[in-house]
Parts: C-alpha cells; sequence; structure tokens
C-alpha cells in the first residue's frame, strides 16, 4: 500500500516534475550557468537552472569526475522542429546527472568549456 502523500518530497533518484529529460539531438547550444545542486543519493545529483521554453529549448548534461571534483555542466539548444519564433519566457527546470563513481566527499563545481553542437 503506497501511503505517500501530495505533500511528501519525490523519492531518491526519481524524477521530479520540472527535471528536463536529457536529449541528444540539440543544436545551436549553450552552456547555462545552475545555481545550485542536490545530492539525491550516492550516484545522483540534480541540478536547478533557468531555461528557455519546453516548446523551443531542450536541455542535456555532461559530467567530468576526477578523485576530487564533479564537474557537470548544463547545455541548452534547439531541438529539431522546434518553432522558428520562441517566447523569451524563462523557466525553473533541473536535470538529474549520474556519476559513474560515488560523490561521497568530492566538490561539486561547474564544467567550464564543455563540447557544443553547433
Amino acid at each position: 500500500m503506497n501511503t505517500t502523500s501530495a505533500d511528501s518530497p519525490p523519492e531518491e533518484s526519481e524524477a521530479t516534475e520540472i527535471d528536463d529529460i536529457p536529449r541528444t539531438d540539440l543544436s545551436q547550444e549553450r552552456a547555462v550557468d545552475w545555481q545550485r545542486y542536490e545530492l539525491i543519493d550516492e550516484h545522483s545529483i540534480r541540478v536547478f537552472f533557468s531555461a528557455g521554453s519546453k516548446s523551443c529549448y531542450g536541455t542535456r548534461a555532461v559530467v567530468e569526475e576526477t578523485e576530487s571534483t564533479v564537474e557537470i555542466a548544463v547545455i541548452e539548444g534547439r531541438f529539431p522542429g522546434a518553432p522558428d519564433v520562441c517566447t523569451l519566457i524563462a523557466r525553473q527546470a533541473s536535470i538529474l546527472v549520474e556519476t559513474s563513481q560515488p560523490v561521497g566527499d568530492r566538490e561539486v563545481i561547474p564544467l567550464a568549456n564543455p563540447v557544443l553542437n553547433q
């Protein structure tokens, strides 16, 4: 029996209503600044950022790991078939990223200079 109420937080690693589904078919990409992150479990991090309209823009994340850091870039770009004219309304969004090794006490920081699709 499920006793979770509408006021309960989502279960670990469960996508929230605002989690974007990562896309691999984006063009005209740009890295967006993320404001904060939330450690969901030892391999899952939710990153929060401002994004463009879902009718025109999609997102993906790039993760690079070292022994001391987890570097994350959030990439936004236009998806195939997006309208030619898009509204300039920002929305608050998040994306769930997975690490290959447990986050542990590593520092989570923005990834500088991710590879972008033009």
